[in-house]
């Protein structure tokens, strides 16, 4: 073996050895022990409950992993490693490897594994560092994966510390700002003092690339304005007046609650309870998508979780029937939140219906339910996914790239591109109705609760939340899944989880609350007679403008806390169907 075989760099990888004289001497020292073993379709290359032969690095092809029922739980690719466990701990095989396709690997023995450790004892606790990642690494990042709230911008480049000249730019322009804030022209009632803080927003946004910081200093500049009774005071007084709203206080409430019944759904085994359904029922490549969506579909209280489901159980099977990384992914980038959009219980639908509340009143869940058929980007969504599924959607741009890739025979995942989830089982393998039964009483309640004791339909989130998560208290600690504790635990965790969320929603509304004070209604109002030319165009250059304003503020979110106040006055001013307008927003966030 050379060293420039592919296989070897993950040798070095796994041993992490550099580029120094002596790592390159061991690293000669490693390739003389390693041996390439070739194993058609089909094959076990080792079987659970057998002693450890050896440590396999996979050169080329890729193995299925099963579980002691036989049941497969995982796929390994080219350049990943199996074995190590077993070998350094002196402990049977855990787990079936059987080969899918040809593979061939670089197998090395028991005995020499442990001379090189025992030749470098950093080597091996560095080892033991790895292996403790790689068997904690899955839950963490399904947590992280389910925590995520897309939409609002988070930028690679803000991990890095500010230069000075950054600080100076981005902060110095806030400072510049404040100052010209206390003009006399600023004072006058007929000025549109509104535009400052509105357009500082932008700056912020496109500058620091910090949606939230942006929103806290947009806020800070408005309520200067409003109040001009120093910064901290003004800022304080108008935080105030937002959490002193029932409406905002109730919308907090509910996202906790629901970040809460999300995390207990999760620590259930939500992510892996249907992947023995897949593997039973996964036939073909258009099984394998219409699966993933219709598992989105039951799921879609939170795209964060519909997503992760999705694409847990039915990623294997992806894998076997060949299908491109960029083809499977498609349904999970498209239908996540489009499925929740249509969920007035999901957590995007207890977003829009809390922004909706303060901004129409009590009728909000009505206009939430007309404004759906208006919502035309969701309702094309779904039809072009299924079309797709099935594949009577003409393929273009990168997804025809993908296709033709794989069918010359070139990998699923695209080059530089890593695999999605890490590659140790779950810690939880869970059943249907630990998730399917919170999400089904979680609607029933929400419809009911209110309801039935005040004789009128009314929907509740809050009630629905608190009698669903009773529910998975007895569920979960009667099938011994978790003690009252740790059920406790999480759900306060999954309170934390929505922290983001909850201070967007909060910065949003104040935001929104401070531009009414500055007399943004009464503008619009007095420029109704110039506005009302434009009334026929106004739902579809509502939607561009919603787009560009959601691009800019990198949050869908943080859009429609913003935009929903000013659409509904416009709305009434010229006559326009409310539903529409709002049905244009949601489309333009999503």
């Amino acid at each position: 073996m050379t060293e420039n075989n592919t296989g070897i760099v993950f040798v070095r990888e796994f041993f992490n050895l550099g580029d120094s004289p002596e790592d390159l001497e061991e690293m000669r020292r490693i390739e003389k022990k390693l041996h390439r073993v070739t194993f058609e379709n089909g094959r076990d290359i080792c079987r659970a409950g057998e002693d450890a032969d050896g440590l396999y690095f996979i050169e080329s092809g890729s193995a299925i992993v099963l579980d002691r029922n036989g049941e497969q739980i995982n796929i390994l690719r080219k350049g990943q490693y199996f074995g190590e466990y077993a070998v350094l701990f002196g402990d049977r095989r855990l787990s079936t490897v059987r080969s899918l396709g040809r593979t061939v690997l670089l197998k090395m023995d028991n005995q020499d594994v442990r001379q090189v450790m025992n030749r470098h004892p950093g080597l091996y606790a560095e080892t033991m560092k790895k292996l403790y990642r790689q068997l904690t690494g899955k839950h963490r990042q399904i947590l992280s994966l389910s925590r995520m709230r897309r939409g609002i911008l988070q930028h690679p480049d803000n991990r890095k510390p500010l230069s000075p000249r950054q600080m100076l730019l981005q902060y110095g322009a806030l400072l510049a700002l404040f100052v010209f804030s206390f003009l006399p022209v600023l004072h006058r009632d007929q000025a549109p003092v509104f535009l400052l803080p509105l357009f500082y927003l932008i700056f912020c946004v496109l500058v620091t690339r910090r949606t939230v910081e942006s929103l806290t200093l947009s806020c800070m500049l408005a309520a200067l304005l409003l109040y001009r009774h120093g910064l901290s005071a003004s800022f304080a007084d108008a935080l105030m007046t937002t959490m002193q709203s029932p409406d905002n206080v109730y919308t907090v409430l509910v996202m906790a609650l629901m970040g809460g019944a999300v995390s207990l759904i999760e620590a259930s085994g939500a992510v892996t309870a249907f992947t023995k359904l897949a593997g039973r029922t996964i036939r073909s490549r258009k099984g394998t998508l219409l699966f993933s969506a219709g598992v989105m579909a039951v799921t879609a209280v939170d795209d964060g979780l519909n997503m992760l489901c999705a694409a847990s159980s039915a990623g294997p099977s992806a894998e076997k029937h060949r299908i491109p990384r960029e083809s499977f992914s498609l349904p999970l980038s498209l239908l996540p939140t489009v499925l929740c959009s249509f969920v007035p219980v999901s957590l995007w639908g207890i977003f829009v219906l809390g922004t909706l509340n303060v901004s129409a009143g009590t009728d909000s869940p009505g206009l939430f339910l007309r404004s759906i058929p208006f919502n035309f980007y969701s309702l094309l969504a779904v039809p072009a996914v299924l079309l797709f599924a099935v594949g009577k959607l003409p393929l273009k741009g990168r997804i025809e790239k993908a296709e033709e890739r794989v069918k010359s025979g070139g990998d699923l995942w695209p080059e530089g591109s890593d695999p999605y989830l890490s590659e140790e089982k779950p810690e939880v393998w869970g059943k249907l109705y630990n998730v399917l039964l919170p999400i089904l009483f979680l609607a029933a309640a929400s419809v009911t609760a209110r309801s039935i004791p005040e004789g009128r339909l009314s929907l509740d989130s809050a009630c629905g939340l608190i009698v669903s998560i009773l529910f998975m208290f007895f569920l979960y600690c009667s099938k011994k899944l978790m003690s009252p504790e740790q059920f406790t635990e999480i759900l306060l965790g999954g309170f934390a989880n929505t922290t983001l969320p909850i201070v967007l929603y909060l910065l949003t509304i104040c935001f929104s609350t401070l531009l009414t004070g500055l007399s943004l209604d009464d503008w619009f109002e007095n420029s109704a007679g110039v506005l009302s030319a434009a009334a026929p165009l106004f739902p579809a250059g509502l939607f561009l403008l919603c787009q560009l304003m959601t691009m800019l503020l990198g949050s869908s979110w943080a859009m429609y806390a913003i935009c929903f106040p000013v659409v509904l006055r416009l709305s009434a001013l010229l006559g326009a169907n409310p539903a529409l307008c709002i049905g244009a927003v949601c489309a333009a966030g999503i």
